[in-house]
């Protein structure tokens, strides 16, 4: 029998639904983003308290500055020298060598996983460059068919997934696999905000106020017990 194959817009929803999977392989579970440092201060202890965590993230922390800076990337996905200067920019930003180590450590690997798909440069053109998520995930979304606003819709929710259940997993909190999901319902319209404010920013407008996030980013890095790398 002939296979009929599917329409451009088709094929690109298959492969989003890959890419944004938490099985796609970035090690991205290896992370809680100091939420685990969060989590032991008792800065997190319920549904309210994470959701309000991660929603400062996406409007003042990290998080809400790898949104624009995704969405450049997009904009440069066929401009290696351009998406160079990117990596690099994104790479200074880090605030701590937690926060790099999270960044590069799983764009690498998400470059590598969606190299199955043939909308990666060459490996000689990653070379000499380390390459943060939000700019690994910006290139191969957009050379992948992905639009604008499914690029950050996915990129956000990568982030929020990965908190969540990082969450679910942390003890002492009381959370289960309802309460997480009940949590990102509870984020779904923090981040379509994020999503349209970014729609107006710049990498002028890369930057945050989450002292309390880069704080715990640092202390996980002596934390006595640890699950996560980050």
């Amino acid at each position: 029998m002939t296979e009929t194959p599917l329409p451009q817009t088709g094929a690109a929803f298959l492969r989003l639904l890959s890419w944004v999977s938490p099985a796609f392989p970035t090690g991205g579970y290896a992370y809680s983003h100091g939420l685990e440092w969060a989590v032991e201060s008792g800065d997190v202890t319920d549904v309210a308290t994470l959701c309000d965590w991660i929603g400062c993230l996406l409007e003042h922390g990290a998080p809400g500055s790898d949104l624009i800076i995704l969405q450049e990337a997009w904009s440069a996905a066929h401009d290696m020298p351009r998406l160079r200067a990117l990596a690099e920019f994104a790479c200074a930003c880090a605030s701590s060598r937690e926060r790099y180590d999270e960044t590069v450590y799983q764009g690498e690997a998400f470059l590598k996983a969606a190299s199955v798909w043939p909308v990666t440069p060459d490996p000689s053109e990653l070379r000499g460059t380390r390459w943060p998520l939000p700019v690994a995930q910006g290139l191969v979304f957009r050379r992948g068919g992905i639009t604008r606003e499914q690029a950050l819709l996915s990129g956000g929710y990568t982030t929020i997934a990965a908190l969540v259940s990082a969450a679910v997993r942390l003890v002492p909190l009381p959370l289960g696999q309802t309460d997480g999901l009940h949590a990102l319902a509870r984020l779904e319209p923090r981040l379509s905000r994020a999503m349209n404010v970014t729609e107006h920013r710049t990498l002028d407008d890369v930057g945050g106020a989450c002292f309390r996030s880069d704080l715990a980013a640092m202390h996980h890095e002596t934390q006595t017990t640890r699950l996560f790398r980050t």
